[in-house]
């Protein structure tokens, strides 16, 4: 299992509602896709049904449950390549859908 603190990231949200964690995930991104649970960004596997991926510039934008603690949304910079993948999953799966 990956382990966060491995990763350069910023919190921009914590202890939130999904709704707020969305909300701000839209706001701050140029695009967003709707991913299904399961999906990793960087051996981070995403918990939820249908969980909200964006992306600006280069940072990529998403929710993260920690146990015992809630939902937070995260930013990590320099993620071109975890950007292209979603990108070139979005083609081929039909449970990732864009939403902005």
């Amino acid at each position: 299992m990956v382990c966060l603190s491995e990763f350069d990231y910023e919190i921009l949200l914590k202890n939130a509602s999904l709704k707020e964690c969305e909300d701000l995930i839209k706001k701050n991104a140029e695009e967003v896709y709707l991913v299904p649970g399961g999906y990793n960004i960087k051996g981070i596997f995403l918990l939820g049904t249908s969980v909200p991926v964006g992306f600006s510039g280069d940072a990529i934008l998403f929710q993260f449950i920690k146990p015992c603690f809630g939902l937070f949304v995260l930013r990590m910079k320099n993620e071109a390549e975890e950007i292209k993948k979603l990108r070139e999953q979005y083609k081929k799966d039909k449970n990732v859908k864009k939403i902005k």
